[in-house]
């Protein structure tokens, strides 16, 4: 069966009232377990900003935590996000998603991804929110 992407959308994130702006520190990127994932809430209890990220060796990937086949969070249980096979996992519904691309390899909603959220990790191992290039401007 051939999975054909439907990426995620680069800037959902930053529409969200609560979120983040580029350059804020999450904490350590080694304070993640390779292969697992954390949570981080931004704003009130009632409104806030999700976001998760996990880490496979110094690779990092942040990500909306809403699933895309129903809204919900991904993970029932604080900071369970990814599989024993290193796939990230919908609790909820079970759909199975890439590291490295959030897209959907098994389950709901297949081909759909999870929105990214970017992320990058400073020379002294601070784990951020990155800074989003500016788009190319249009020809001329």
């Amino acid at each position: 069966m051939t999975i054909r992407a439907t990426p995620g959308d680069p800037t959902v994130w930053r529409r969200h009232p609560h979120a983040p702006p580029p350059g804020s520190a999450l904490g350590r990127a080694d304070a993640i377990p390779d292969g697992q994932g954390r949570e981080f809430r931004f704003g009130p209890d009632h409104d806030p900003f999700r976001m998760f990220v996990v880490r496979r060796g110094a690779d990092c990937f942040g990500y909306l935590n809403v699933c895309p086949h129903f809204s919900l969070p991904l993970n029932y249980r604080p900071d369970q996000f990814t599989t024993r096979d290193g796939e990230i996992l919908c609790s909820m519904h079970f759909a199975v998603f890439r590291f490295d691309d959030g897209v959907c390899i098994d389950g709901a909603c297949p081909g759909r991804a999870l929105d990214p959220v970017p992320v990058d990790v400073t020379p002294d191992g601070t784990l951020r929110i990155a800074e989003i290039p500016a788009p190319p401007l249009p020809a001329r």
